[in-house]
């Protein structure tokens, strides 16, 4: 499994620490637009992610399950 950098991750309290109002505002309606487009055009749910850090204990060990996962997958296919 390759890993891939598919999502974006901001943190809240770092949004509310560098960005000003304007900027925090102007994210927040982008957000929002992506939000509608998934549920309202491409009819998908709302997203809901578990985010690990890197500099977590749990990091490598959620990168090995998820490996495993996708190769018990891939060998059930074949």
């Amino acid at each position: 499994m390759q890993r891939e950098d598919r999502y974006i991750v901001i943190k809240r309290k770092e949004v509310a620490r560098h960005l000003t109002d304007s900027e925090q505002q102007q994210l927040t309606e982008l957000c929002e637009k992506i939000h509608r487009g998934r549920t309202e055009r491409d009819g998908k749910a709302g997203l809901a992610c578990v985010v690990v850090e890197r500099d977590w204990p749990e990091y490598e060990p959620v990168w090995a399950m998820l490996q495993q996962r996708v190769d018990s997958e891939g060998q059930q296919a074949d």
